[in-house]
């Protein structure tokens, strides 16, 4: 895939690269999706470079990325990064992953045990 339309390309905990494009960006954004998310990019970089990763069931090529942060708008404690996996083909025949961002909220989840 080429890289015309990414916005940026992260690693994650285990060293996979995932990025996220302009459109995938515009459509997190958008104000029929999850407009709060437009102030919280950065936090989304960390929440894929320092989140708990955790595959999907029902979808083995989706996962899940999820970290806390203290200083979300109210009612929100954590941001969700949805991600697809997979691999491409380079211009040389070589295999590459191919990781990307679908989507991206925030939400509230309750410390385990409470």
């Amino acid at each position: 895939m080429a890289s015309s339309g990414k916005r940026w390309t992260v690693q994650d905990l285990d060293g996979h690269p995932v990025y996220l494009t302009e459109e995938r960006w515009q459509h997190i954004v958008d104000a029929n999706n999850h407009p709060e998310m437009a102030d919280y990019e950065d936090y989304l970089q960390t929440t894929l470079r320092r989140g708990r990763r955790r595959q999907e069931p029902l979808n083995p090529r989706k996962y899940r990325y999820i970290h806390p942060f203290d200083d979300l708008p109210a009612g929100f404690n954590h941001v969700v990064g949805i991600v697809l996996c997979g691999f491409d083909v380079n211009a040389k025949g070589e295999t590459v992953p191919n990781n990307f961002i679908a989507t991206a909220f925030l939400t509230h989840m309750r410390p385990r045990g409470v």
